[in-house]
């Protein structure tokens, strides 16, 4: 079998060692394939060649994983058939089967095994759930949950009640919690994590309740957004200005368009201030299209411009500047406020749900990556993170690290796969457009960044 021709992008990739290093590439491009070559390129370095399991390589499926292996194991072989005596070569063969080339689950699973006595009440001999199982046990532990704040009247739980559900049917809230409870572990630290989120709202710690409401996140957010509306709006009333120009019969059309840019830039000036916006919006008023009757493409075309930017803008800025500053700030802390005590019923959940695993002594895949996590990272007070002394040894161990469909990894799995890395020896390949995992909160954003 003939080597397969490079390109001179593909062959830099193969030959670049010692800096971390990603490669964008789309679907068909061969990426995996270079991944391929850069493995057996490194075990087969005529300098300093390394064993094959002295790499980790992280793929997203079982089944990737076993491709890989079959993959590598192909491409040893057709070098043995060049030089069968090589001994090197020979030992690759055998190493193959020990070699960490897996998933992410894998791996992190080895590495609770292998480190099991670093986790708290936690017994060696624990059993992976299955989907269906934990789902069950999700809805027992909610019931349970659910039941007992009824029985003790609990005051906050009844306030979330009457906000998230309705007096038939308290499903709406249950689901909540499960979500989000689900979505924060994609995080390496999910109760730190989510509590900073709902301090995001706490306006009165931040001294923002009397502040315009521009000076806040959120309003900031809100009128840097309708900024860009405005923009959009004006370049396009802009347009269709310059082609009415030039034809007296098309002037009542003209004057209309040149009004509506005028009350959107009168808007557009006062969006440094979130109560000069509100009041500006409220002088607003878009008129009516001109009943003159011509016949005019023109102004057929102008018209349907103008409807579509008209009906957009009114809806946006209605959307939008709904109240004053200080009704928005006050809703936004009581909605804080609200934040508070759902925070503290998924707490509750995360705990129970947790003693009950322990319990019957499994555990799903979310645990062991954030079991393996703390296995492998400390942080301190200020939330400074570093490697254990264990993730040193893991780092010592391998030589490179590969991640194939780096696109679809999510926060945890690249705090893990960092804190076992050297700082200059991960190989990432992947595609942005790929990505599939979403629903395990993949982030293929940290794929941009």
């Amino acid at each position: 079998m003939s080597s397969p021709k490079w390109t001179k992008e593909q062959q830099a990739v193969i030959d670049s060692r010692n800096s971390n290093l990603l490669v964008a590439a789309a679907a068909g491009s061969g990426k995996t394939a270079v991944l391929v070559e850069r493995i057996i390129q490194m075990i087969t370095d005529k300098d300093n060649p390394i064993d094959i399991d002295k790499l980790l390589v992280v793929t997203f499926t079982n089944a990737a994983a076993a491709e890989m292996r079959e993959r590598i194991l192909d491409a040893i072989y057709e070098k043995l058939e060049k030089d069968p005596d090589n001994q090197h070569l020979q030992k690759q063969v055998t190493l193959l089967n020990l070699a960490n080339i897996c998933t992410i689950d894998s791996f992190c699973l080895e590495v609770v095994k292998n480190n099991f006595y670093e986790l708290e009440n936690m017994s060696p001999n624990f059993r992976i759930a299955d989907t269906t199982e934990i789902e069950l046990l999700k809805e027992e532990v909610l019931e349970d949950l659910f039941e007992e704040k009824y029985e003790t009247e609990d005051k906050d739980f009844e306030d979330l009640i009457t906000t998230y559900t309705t007096y038939r049917d308290d499903t709406p809230l249950k689901e909540l919690v499960k979500k989000i409870h689900g979505y924060i572990y994609s995080n390496p630290f999910p109760q730190k994590w989510l509590h900073e989120k709902i301090e995001m709202f706490n306006l009165e710690e931040q001294g923002l309740l009397e502040q315009d409401f521009s000076k806040t996140l959120w309003g900031a957010e809100l009128l840097k957004d309708l900024e860009e509306e405005t923009k959009n709006d004006i370049i396009i009333l802009e347009d269709v200005a310059e082609t009415l120009q030039n034809d007296k019969d098309l002037e009542p059309y003209l004057k209309i368009i040149q009004s509506d840019i005028n009350q959107i830039k009168t808007l557009q000036k006062s969006l440094d201030n979130w109560d000069k916006a509100y009041e500006t919006s409220g002088y607003i008023r878009l008129v009516d299209w001109s009943k003159k009757k011509v016949e005019s493409e023109i102004k057929d075309e102008a018209k349907k411009m103008r409807d579509m930017v008209k009906a957009r803008f009114n809806k946006k800025r209605e959307k939008t500047l709904i109240a004053d500053s200080k009704q928005c700030a006050n809703d936004l802390f009581n909605m804080y406020k609200k934040l508070c005590k759902l925070e503290k019923l998924i707490n509750e959940y995360d705990k129970k749900f947790a003693s009950k695993k322990r319990e019957k002594n499994i555990v799903d895949f979310t645990d062991v990556e954030h079991f393996a996590l703390h296995i492998l990272i400390n942080q301190d007070e200020k939330g400074n993170v570093t490697p254990t002394d264990i993730a040193k040894k893991y780092a010592q161990k391998f030589e490179e690290i590969a991640i194939d469909e780096y696109q679809d990894s999510n926060e945890v799995q690249e705090y893990i796969l960092t804190s076992v890395s050297r700082g200059n020896n991960i190989f990432m390949v992947g595609d942005v457009k790929q990505s599939i995992y979403k629903f395990r909160q993949a982030m293929p954003e940290l794929f941009l960044s």
